[in-house]
C-alpha cells in the first residue's frame, strides 16, 4: 500500500550528509580560535564498531568529549577535580560532557551489582578481578579512543582537545603550550546556540544552514504525500477499512521515536510517570524502582547515599502507596534490604531508571530526567521541578 510506504519512509528516513574534507579555517572566529586547528567532519557513513553494543558509550546528540592520544597528569587531574562543575557548565550551554577515563572507571556501576546478585557466593576479590579483566579485555582507553576515532572517520592530526557533535563532528585542538584550565575556559565561553560561521559545527544547536532548510522542505513534501494518499483512500472508500491498521502502524513507530527535547512530566493519580507532550509517553518502572525515583523527584536537594537511611520513612510511605503489595511486612523488608550498609542494590535501580529514559530520549536530554551524580558524590535529578505536576498525593 502506498500510504504505508509513505509513512514508513517518513518515520524511518535516515539522515545522509555529504562528506567534506577536514577544515582548518580561522575566518570570522573569536580570538580564542586564532592559530588553533579546527577539523570539521560535516557527515559520514558510520563505520561499524563495538561502541554501538555498549550503552555506556551511547553519547547521543549534542555532546562534547575530551580526548588525548596520551593522557597527561595535568589534564587528567584538572578534569577529575572539576568534573561535576564542567558537566554543569556544558549542560548549561546545551551540551553533555564526557571524559573517557572516568566512564571506564565507572563501568562497575553497571556490572558489579549484576555480578553480585547473579553470583552472591563470589567474594569481593573475585568479582573485582572479573571486572578488571573485562576492563582490560574490552574497555581499555587506547582501544576505545581508537574505535571512536574510527567511528567518526577522523583522518586529521589533532591529538588533544574536544570532539563535539550535533550536525556532524568538530574537533577543536588544545594547544601544546596552554593549560587544560585555560582551554576549557575559552572553549566553554565560546559555545553558542547560534552559528555565525556555518562551517563550524560546534556552534549550531539551532542550525539555520541550507541543510536544515532542505530537510524542512523534504519533511513538508513527505507530509503532503501522506495527506494525498489518505485523501485518495478516503475518496475510494478504503480509508474506513484501513484506518485501524494505519493507527496501529503509527502507534508502533511513534512509540519508538527518541525525543531530543525535555518536556513537562506528570505523575498521575495512579502514580504513572507520563510525558504528555510525547504522545502521552509512559516511563515504565517496577513498583519499587518507581518508589525510589519518586523519592528523588520529591527531594529537591541531592541525596547522599550514606544518608539514604534518613529517608527510610518517606520511602516506605511512597512504596506503600505505589505498590500493589498488600503485606506491609514485605514492603518494609524490601526497603530495609535496600538500606543495608553493604548493599549495592540502589545502583541496580539507578541503572533501570536510566535505561527507561534512554529508551525514549537522547542521552543529552535523558540526562536531565534520570538520577545522576559522580561516584561517591550525592545523587540528584536535574529536571526542573516546576515542570513536574503531581496529580497524586504522595506523603
Amino acid at each position: 500500500m502506498g500510504i504505508f510506504r509513505s509513512i514508513s519512509s517518513f518515520l524511518k528516513k535516515e539522515e545522509k550528509y555529504p562528506y567534506k574534507p577536514l577544515r582548518n579555517e580561522q575566518t570570522n572566529l573569536p580570538a580564542f580560535f586564532n592559530n588553533r586547528k579546527i577539523d570539521d567532519i560535516i557527515g559520514f557513513d558510520a563505520v561499524e564498531t563495538n561502541l554501538k553494543d555498549y550503552e555506556l558509550f551511547n553519547f547521543g546528540e549534542n555532546f562534547v568529549l575530551y580526548f588525548e592520544n596520551e593522557i597527561s597528569e595535568e589534564s587528567d587531574s584538572f578534569i577529575r577535580d572539576n568534573y561535576t562543575v564542567l558537566r554543569e557548565q556544558f549542560f548549561n550551554n546545551g551540551r553533555a560532557f564526557f571524559y573517557l577515563p572516568i566512564l571506564l572507571e565507572n563501568i562497575d556501576f553497571e556490572i558489579l551489582p549484576a555480578l553480585q546478585s547473579t553470583f552472591p557466593f563470589l567474594s569481593d576479590h573475585i568479582t573485582n578481578s572479573i571486572i578488571d579483566a573485562l576492563k582490560i579485555d574490552k574497555f581499555d582507553y587506547d582501544s576505545i579512543l581508537s574505535d571512536f576515532i574510527q567511528f567518526i572517520d577522523y583522518k586529521g592530526t589533532i591529538s588533544k582537545g574536544c570532539i563535539s557533535k550535533n550536525c556532524g563532528f568538530s574537533i577543536v585542538e588544545q594547544k601544546i603550550e596552554e593549560s587544560t584550565e585555560f582551554f576549557f575556559k575559552g572553549y566553554i565561553e565560546n559555545l553558542s546556540y547560534e552559528n555565525p560561521n556555518k562551517g563550524v559545527r560546534f556552534y549550531c544547536l539551532k542550525d539555520k544552514s541550507e541543510r536544515s532548510e532542505i530537510e524542512e522542505k523534504q519533511t513538508i513534501e513527505s507530509l503532503n504525500t501522506i495527506n494525498n494518499e489518505i485523501e485518495r483512500l478516503r475518496q475510494s472508500g478504503q480509508l474506513a477499512i484501513l484506518a485501524p491498521k494505519i493507527y496501529e502502524f503509527l502507534k508502533k513507530n511513534i512509540d519508538g521515536i527518541v525525543y531530543n527535547k525535555t518536556y513537562p512530566m506528570v505523575i498521575t493519580e495512579d502514580f504513572k510517570i507520563i510525558i504528555p507532550n510525547c504522545n502521552n509517553l509512559e516511563i515504565k518502572l517496577s513498583h519499587f524502582t518507581k518508589a525510589i525515583y519518586l523519592l528523588f523527584l520529591l527531594n529537591h536537594e541531592p541525596i547522599d547515599l550514606n544518608d539514604l537511611h534518613l529517608h527510610k520513612d518517606r520511602l516506605l510511605s511512597i512504596y506503600k502507596q505505589v505498590s500493589n503489595q498488600n503485606s506491609y511486612d514485605k514492603i518494609k523488608e524490601t526497603v530495609e534490604e535496600l538500606l543495608k550498609a553493604d548493599s549495592e542494590a540502589i545502583y541496580v535501580h539507578f541503572s533501570r531508571i536510566k535505561k527507561a529514559f534512554l529508551t525514549n530520549f537522547s542521552e543529552y536530554k535523558a540526562f536531565a530526567y534520570y538520577i545522576t551524580g559522580e561516584k561517591g558524590k550525592p545523587k540528584e535529578i536535574l529536571f526542573d521541578r516546576s515542570e513536574v505536576t503531581f496529580n497524586c498525593s504522595l506523603k
